[in-house]
């Protein structure tokens, strides 16, 4: 058990270099996969005698050998970083949701306003761009405004989300769905399924941010 245990703490430095100083959030599916095969490996060795240690030797030579010929084509072949790792996508482009974009990583308004919050953005429509990375990690690109914005100053007010319009913000604000569809009208929306998001507040009137069909 102790030259099993050596031999796979070896190993995992091994991997650990293969796969270069990379933090959590950095972490591809690939690592990840990399790392449940390397534990199970271990793991189903251990305590079973009947594995011997050359077994064990044999098969984690092979994973670290398969990983290290797959950070090899990452790094030489684009097409090959692209399936292996995925790309960067933009959710957000010049103020418009991607909405295959937008499905596909599936994500809602709720976790967009929680990424805005936690780069300080407490207004959406301060959002120029935004990306989603091959890591999982988001990068915003804001319009130029005057920062910060401290939220508890700044009420403001959803009016639709995920497609619904929410009536009790409507009626806080004094306005009604004849109003609503007024101000959508003027945006060229006939549709609130066209909306990803909207909101209301008294410094800046409506925010609208559709949706962009490829």
């Amino acid at each position: 058990m102790v030259i099993k245990l050596t031999i796979g703490f070896i190993f995992l430095l091994i991997i650990i270099r293969l796969l270069g100083k990379r933090n959590l959030p950095q972490l591809a599916p690939g690592d990840i996969v990399y790392f449940m095969v390397f534990g199970g490996i271990l793991e189903g060795s251990i305590y079973d005698n009947n594995i011997k240690v050359w077994q064990v030797l044999i098969g984690l030579l092979t994973w670290a050998l398969i990983i290290f010929i797959t950070e090899l084509l990452e790094a030489k072949s684009k097409k090959a970083r692209k399936w292996l790792r995925g790309e960067a996508c933009i959710l957000i482009n010049e103020g418009k949701v991607k909405h295959h974009y937008l499905k596909s990583n599936r994500l809602e308004i709720e976790q967009i306003i929680a990424v805005a919050r936690e780069n300080g953005i407490f207004d959406l429509s301060y959002i120029k761009n935004m990306y989603i990375e091959s890591d999982g990690g988001f990068s915003i690109e804001t319009y130029t405004y005057e920062y910060p914005i401290r939220e508890e100053n700044y009420p403001i007010y959803p009016i639709i989300e995920n497609n619904k319009i929410n009536d009790n913000n409507l009626t806080k604000i004094s306005k009604n769905k004849n109003w609503l569809e007024r101000e959508l009208d003027k945006h060229y929306i006939k549709n609130i399924s066209e909306v990803f998001y909207a909101d209301w507040s008294k410094k800046r009137g409506l925010f609208i941010l559709p949706y962009e069909y490829l």
